[in-house]
């Protein structure tokens, strides 16, 4: 689920956090175009689409400094 971190212990191995867990502390940046545009239109990927951050880096650490965003 985005936004709780997941961590899961197997065996003597702890796993990484999962994609959106470890991209959860990100903010939307001034400089993601696409959205601030939807944004203002209030177009149907602003109104029907979650715009959430997912760490494009694996294995991802508890709080990926490389964080992207998707709809």
């Amino acid at each position: 689920k985005p936004g709780q971190t997941v961590v899961e212990e197997v065996g003597d191995f702890e796993e990484a956090p999962d994609v959106w867990s470890a991209a959860a502390h990100a903010t939307i940046p001034e400089d993601a175009w696409e959205y601030h545009i939807r944004a203002s239109l209030k177009d149907a990927a602003y109104k029907g689409l979650d715009y959430v951050p997912y760490c494009s880096t694996m294995p991802c650490k508890p709080e990926s400094e490389d964080v992207k965003f998707m709809w």
